[in-house]
């Protein structure tokens, strides 16, 4: 194929890709509405909640217009797992940190395949501004341990 094709090729699998995205995201909100998963994703994010504030995600789907972009969330369809303390991020090796953005720190952990397999957010805290306070949780848990 040549070079415009290639793009046209992109182009239209891109936007099939965001089609699908949508639809899946609007009935996944239904779902999480009805089955509580929206109101435990909130409840997670009040300090108080601090040690279930990391949530798991199984990643179905990714896709990139450009692999030389850096990846964001629109990037994946994920379906909620769990919740977890935030210290499952400090205890797996094989984590990576993923994405930072103003609201989410965004970890991902390897399937045995070395596909991406599960997301997980650290969703406590105020919206978060700059990249200090994204790692926040992670200072206060290595601290804790004394390790930082």
């Amino acid at each position: 194929m040549t070079g415009s094709w290639l793009v046209i090729q992109r182009i239209v699998i891109t936007s099939l890709y965001k089609l699908l995205r949508l639809v899946f995201i609007t009935v996944q909100s239904i779902f999480w509405q009805l089955n509580g998963t929206a109101r435990k994703i909130r409840e997670a994010r009040l300090p108080d909640n601090y040690e279930r504030s990391a949530q798991v995600l199984d990643v179905l789907l990714v896709h990139q217009f450009c692999d030389n972009e850096p990846p964001t969330m629109d990037n994946y369809l994920c379906t909620h797992n769990r919740f977890e303390h935030p210290q499952y991020i400090i205890d797996n090796e094989s984590i990576t940190l993923m994405i930072i953005n103003e609201r989410h720190a965004v970890f991902g952990e390897p399937d045995e395949k070395g596909k991406q397999a599960h997301c997980t957010l650290p969703t406590t805290g105020p919206a978060l501004t700059n990249p200090p306070e994204v790692i926040d949780p992670v200072k206060k848990l290595l601290s804790q341990d004394g390790r930082h």
